[in-house]
């Protein structure tokens, strides 16, 4: 049996976490990895991406992805309808993530399970007690995300593992969200990239099987909770200002795409982005 292990992300905490996943989460399993990050990943840490176990390769992906001007229509027709605040930059991160993927079908391997994880996760168990759980060729096996848990529904997508066949239509995921705005129930709803993953794997016909898999994410430099959400919150607006700056504006102080985050003020975020040199101007 062999095991196609995916990691993407940003590796910022894959030095803490990468011990914990070769000699507990994996162990005992035959398996090689494959990996994909931004080009804006240091080159120390591309150094300790390749340090991996069985490590096969890395691809790094521009977050401009200027070769995927779909992916920008797709942003700003989003933005354009939905003024709440979205994971709009969903379709690039999906995009880096199915980077690693490209490597497995160029390596011509056909591997009997492919794994997704990710650089700053945690998982208890042992993943070889979990794969007798694929029963069949159209099985995808998710787990509890943090905070919550997921479901056929609302698919977390920082750990997966099934088929070849099934795991290589979880990753191209990035090439349907384009185009998933034309599903009513995706168009009628707030975007949640979790619902719009589900949706996405009920619309290619695979069966989401929930496992008891416990994922523990871990911050970068002993970080909590709120750091990431702060950190993960300005990054959305930092976005929306360098792509399409003419969403990032606010009226009387309060940001006109709509900040849903309970725990970031709209000040914050229109202040660290000025000390930027990013303006958010009045309408």
């Amino acid at each position: 049996m062999k095991i196609a292990v995916v990691y993407s992300g940003e590796p910022r905490s894959f030095e803490h976490v990468k011990s914990q996943h070769e000699e507990e989460f994996l162990q005992g399993l035959d398996y090689d990895t494959y990996h994909s990050t931004w080009i804006k990943t240091t080159e120390d840490e591309c150094k300790l991406i390749e340090q991996a176990a069985n490590f096969k390769g890395l691809n790094r992906v521009d977050y401009n992805c200027t070769e995927r001007p779909d992916l920008w229509h797709f942003e700003a027709t989003l933005l354009n309808s939905k003024k709440n605040h979205p994971i709009f930059m969903l379709g690039r991160i999906q995009y880096m993530t199915s980077a690693a993927l490209d490597l497995i079908l160029k390596s011509r391997i056909e591997y009997d399970y492919i794994v997704r994880l990710r650089y700053d996760f945690e998982f208890k168990g042992k993943l070889k007690d979990y794969l007798p759980m694929v029963q069949k060729g159209n099985d995808i096996v998710i787990t509890r995300k943090m905070g919550g848990k997921s479901s056929p529904i609302n698919v977390w997508d920082g750990f997966a593992f099934g088929g070849y066949t099934a795991m290589c239509w979880y990753f191209h995921f990035n090439r349907w969200i384009p185009f998933s705005l034309f599903n009513s129930d995706v168009a009628n709803w707030k975007f949640q990239p979790e619902f719009v993953y589900g949706t996405y794997l009920r619309h290619v016909g695979l069966n989401v099987v929930e496992s008891d898999v416990q994922p523990t994410h871990i911050y970068p430099d002993d970080n909590k909770v709120d750091w990431h959400r702060e950190k993960r919150t300005i990054q959305y607006y930092r976005d929306l200002a360098n792509f399409h700056p003419q969403f990032y504006t606010q009226r009387d102080g309060k940001l006109t795409m709509e900040n849903d985050s309970p725990w970031v003020s709209d000040d914050l975020i229109i202040n660290v982005l000025s000390d930027e040199g990013l303006v958010c101007n009045e309408v």
